[in-house]
């Protein structure tokens, strides 16, 4: 399960001990303990003696496994020692609360190489078995070690609790969507996203339980959700740099407890578990032929991709993206192309991309298959051209300029205004160059007017690059 967490290495005070296992939940005090069953008893011990839960019935033909095991509770007096021993030392207070496990059981059969061994679950306690696998399962339960695994998958939920907060100059970040005309909501997001990975803007998360990537996503987009409509409201009533307020603060904070998923697999080889018992007492024979289950021949491997956008798409015209692996396809919906899971049974190394923009026009392109790809507007042919002149600010009060895109294909010349002034002196261009590169040149042209006693206006002439970013030049 690719959306399940590993809660060894994600949750406090993780521990295993025997066929238990614990841990701190860090939304509760902390004396208070979660544990949960990791194994099922596999072996019983009764008045005549230990007895296996798991039975094998051959034949002929097929095989039938089944396990049959009470719900044993596990040794809470154990836990509680191995709590006072490692974390909260006496006269500290302890408190052990068993969680809801959800427990599913598999029988592992070990082929090479290795990616030939494949889990089958059991069913309502029963298992019918192919011929191969009953051989295998006998030897196993006889001593024959790394042939067969009893493997245990216990599921179980825990809250990550979050309180965050976005922090930033919010006047020069104002100054920041007026230059870059972002008014709306969703081209505010674009560009607060931006400043998020560039630094500028802080994002401070305190977690209680470790958070997934998928929790850290919803957190961050609530905060700039937030972010992005207080600015919007803003920048409504604004229509000129100066009358941006001197001073501005907004409270962009977030805090909730998220529900996540954790996934503990653990694994006992059968020769290990049940190799000192009789193995008569186990394995019976029948003359009936059973039948037998079919299995591919080689284990069916269920792979899947979760494609999503890493940037908001408003403002990048997009009409249509389409997504191509082995014989499938599947568009993502228009117009905020919601993330799409792809699943395959098939070795596929590589998906094909399509995007569509509102002038028709179109790009392709290939990317691995991944359990998760967030895909960057790079991804969809565009090129991020940043014009530079925090360097100039000393020298000027005020810069404005032009540059135009010169493709070297078929694709159509694009055009961009910007303006600098107080605390704002860097700009962002998205050119949809139809390529993994620039694939062309910008030709730019500024004025600025120097900020000395006699204002003068200064013309820097027609300019060329084709690398970004842009460094503007004074020459003196």
């Amino acid at each position: 399960m690719t959306d399940s967490l590993n809660p060894q290495q994600g949750l406090q005070n993780f521990f295993l001990l025997d066929r238990a296992f614990a841990f701190h939940d860090q939304t509760l005090p902390s004396e208070c303990y979660t544990y949960g069953s990791a194994a099922p008893q596999s072996v019983l011990d009764t008045p005549s003696g230990k007895v296996s839960a798991l039975h094998l019935l051959t034949s002929p033909g097929g095989g039938l496994a089944t396990f049959i095991a009470p719900n044993m509770p596990v040794d809470t007096a154990a836990i509680e020692s191995y709590i006072r021993q490692h974390f909260i030392p006496a006269p500290g207070k302890i408190s052990l609360a068993q969680g809801d496990v959800r427990q599913s059981l598999f029988l592992r059969f070990v082929h090479q190489p290795e990616s030939d061994s494949y889990n089958v679950e059991f069913e309502q306690s029963k298992m019918p078995l192919t011929h191969a696998e009953a051989g295998l399962l006998d030897n196993a339960i006889r001593g024959a070690k790394n042939q067969v695994y009893l493997v245990t998958h216990s599921q179980f939920s825990v809250s990550s609790r979050v309180a965050a907060r976005l922090d930033t100059d919010w006047v020069a970040f104002l100054t920041l969507a007026f230059n870059e005309q972002a008014r709306q909501p969703e081209a505010i997001a674009l560009l607060l996203n931006q400043q998020i990975d560039a630094g500028v803007i802080s994002l401070l998360e305190q977690f209680d339980n470790a958070p997934s990537e998928q929790t850290r996503e919803l957190v961050r987009n609530a905060l700039v959700k937030t972010a992005a409509q207080l600015v919007s409201n803003t920048l409504r009533n604004i229509h000129s740099v100066d009358e941006i307020p001197n001073k501005l603060s907004y409270d962009v904070s977030y805090s909730n407890s998220v529900s996540q998923r954790y996934l503990l697999a653990q694994q006992q080889d059968i020769a290990t578990l049940l190799g000192q018992l009789p193995a008569d007492s186990i394995i019976t024979f029948t003359s009936t032929p059973l039948p037998e289950p079919s299995r591919p021949d080689k284990p069916i491997e269920h792979r899947q991709c979760v494609v999503s956008l890493g940037f908001n798409p408003n403002g990048f015209n997009i009409m249509s993206i389409e997504l191509r692996w082995a014989d499938q396809q599947t568009p993502m919906q228009w117009p905020s192309f919601p993330p799409v899971t792809l699943k395959t049974e098939s070795a596929v190394d590589s998906i094909t991309l399509k995007v569509t923009f509102s002038d028709y026009s179109s790009y392709e392109r290939q990317f691995g298959w991944l359990d998760a790809v967030a895909l960057t507007p790079q991804d969809l042919g565009f090129y991020s051209v940043i014009f530079e002149a925090e360097h100039l600010k000393p020298e000027f009060k005020t810069i404005s300029g032009n540059a135009t895109y010169r493709p070297a294909g078929q694709v159509k010349s694009q055009s961009f205004s910007f303006a600098f002034s107080n605390q704002q002196w860097q700009a962002n261009w998205w050119i949809n160059a139809h390529a993994a590169g620039l694939n062309g040149r910008i030709e730019y042209r500024w004025q600025g007017k120097t900020s000395s006693l006699f204002p003068k206006t200064y013309d820097s002439g027609p300019q060329q690059a084709s690398t970004s970013p842009i460094k503007l030049q004074y020459n003196k």
